[in-house]
């Protein structure tokens, strides 16, 4: 959902100070060899960091609170603390479930009914059901809107909230009361909640023009995203819309994955520059859609590897990028998992475009600035998309 992934860019979790001994109190303490009372009293401090007031504070904090300590919370909330004292935040620190949850959207694998919900009326409202998921077979349709969750009033509910109510683990059922458009007296739905493949790519087609909804750059965009240029190619169809609305980004190789479907070979895609070092990515073969007309449209929600494709195009005059400027989000993120199945990420580097331009705080700002519909999923007209089909048939 494009709405509740936007609100992931905002994500702040946490170390530095813990860092250095977080992998070494992972192994032992996620196999129960030592208890954390040990491992900090037999670590020892470093110069310029008293690891002893770590200890003291907990050692004070178990003696006088009026309840148990459960020294694996607070040994991850420690961390995570850590993380947050840098104002980073996009280093944080991932608990084991953080982890398996943060794992699973990459490689487009959820549990749920397969429902894309936006917010209609106050309400989350449906915007489509997935192809063969459980929300389509029991009939959820477009414009619904989710009254109540398990019997939950859903007025004013935050779409990230609603989501967490509406996802859960397969083989378990959620109740919902739906409205449907046009109708007076509710519905109620039961549906059992499945595994589901989500697609990062959806194409559609306008008359001679084709929309391709790129969602976020996971495991499989990619290998999607080639199938989806080949079936455009086939079709001789050569006007294209990319839309990068609310992508709020995922993994790089994604963002130049796709460069390598719509750019001529040994184009460059992006820049990552480190303390130290630059390096140019660049295409590796002709694109199946390097000779297609091409519109890109961005709003306020496209973030990092969604920015770093429109930038591509934009130095490289491939295109015309339509909307609003982007989010600003251009560090490259390296992610470690630790030995508890807890894991880390963190800012090793950042990103600048093809012409050495930053993105971080600065966005993309677009060709044409277009005003985005303030509810684009449920209003009849969507002006990007009517502005790009103007500016492909010129």
């Amino acid at each position: 959902m494009k709405s509740a992934r936007r609100a992931k860019i905002w994500l702040i979790i946490s170390i530095i100070a813990i860092v250095l001994v977080s992998g070494t109190l992972g192994f032992f303490v996620g196999r129960g060899k030592l208890t954390l009372v040990t491992i900090l009293r037999n670590k020892k401090p470093s110069p310029s960091v008293n690891i002893n007031l770590f200890w003291e504070a907990y050692n004070k904090l178990k003696e006088n609170y009026a309840s148990d300590v459960d020294g694996q919370k607070y040994l991850y909330g420690s961390i995570e603390g850590g993380f947050a004292s840098l104002g980073d935040p996009y280093t944080m620190f991932f608990t084991p479930d953080q982890t398996k949850d943060f794992t699973n959207e990459l490689s487009g694998e959820l549990e749920g009914i397969g429902v894309k919900i936006g917010v209609l009326d106050d309400y989350p409202a449906v915007i489509a059901p997935l192809d063969g998921s459980p929300a389509q077979k029991a009939g959820l349709k477009p414009r619904d809107k989710i009254i109540k969750v398990d019997g939950v009033d859903m007025k004013g509910v935050s779409l990230d909230e609603a989501v967490t109510k509406i996802r859960g683990q397969e083989g378990t059922k959620v109740k919902l009361e739906i409205l449907r458009d046009g109708e007076k007296d509710t519905k109620t739905f039961e549906i059992e909640r499945a595994k589901l493949q989500v697609k990062t790519v959806e194409v559609k087609y306008l008359d001679d023009v084709a929309v391709i909804e790129l969602n976020e750059f996971g495991e499989d965009t990619v290998t999607e995203f080639s199938k989806a240029a080949k079936e455009i190619s086939d079709k001789k169809i050569n006007k294209v819309i990319i839309d990068l609305r609310s992508n709020p980004g995922g993994l790089l190789d994604g963002a130049v994955g796709v460069g390598n479907e719509i750019f001529p070979k040994d184009t460059t895609v992006v820049i990552e520059k480190g303390k130290t070092t630059k390096n140019e990515m660049k295409t590796n073969q002709d694109g199946v859609l390097k000779d297609a007309k091409l519109v890109v449209l961005v709003n306020d929600g496209s973030a990092s590897a969604a920015e770093i494709l429109a930038g591509a195009v934009q130095d490289n005059k491939r295109g015309t990028i339509i909307g609003g400027k982007t989010f600003g989000k251009g560090t490259v993120q390296q992610f470690e998992p630790l030995s508890d199945g807890s894991a880390v990420k963190i800012t090793v580097a950042q990103w600048l475009t093809p012409s050495g331009k930053s993105i971080e705080k600065n966005g993309i700002t677009p060709d044409i600035e277009i005003k985005d519909s303030d509810n684009p999923y449920f209003d009849n007209n969507d002006p990007l998309i009517e502005r790009a089909i103007q500016e492909l048939n010129k």
